[in-house]
């Protein structure tokens, strides 16, 4: 089981979580480097939203409603996962004072 380790800043405070992924999001599939945009487009159909051209490199984004794919040239360059985490409402961390 993979944990995820979430720490955030709220203006003074700090806030820390640790997570463990289960059930769904373990069983998430993402596309891979090298795929091509018709190959991501047969596997998990058209985005929901598209970015780009977006730089000197001209990356492109697809985001999809538990990732974005970011292309270079048609070519699949990156995955970031993106789904929601279900997070419990932390105690702030106690600050010096």
């Amino acid at each position: 089981m993979r944990m995820i380790t979430v720490l955030v800043f709220l203006g003074t405070s700090l806030f820390l979580w640790s997570v463990a992924r289960t059930g769904a999001a373990q069983s998430l599939t993402f596309p891979t480097p090298s795929m091509t945009r018709a190959n991501v487009r047969g596997l998990w159909g058209s985005p929901a939203e598209s970015r780009g051209p977006i730089g000197i490199r001209r990356y492109r984004e697809w985001i999809y409603p538990h990732f974005i794919v970011v292309f270079e040239r048609g070519i699949v360059i990156h995955v970031v996962e993106t789904h929601p985490l279900h997070l419990p409402v932390p105690d702030p961390l106690p600050h010096g004072g």
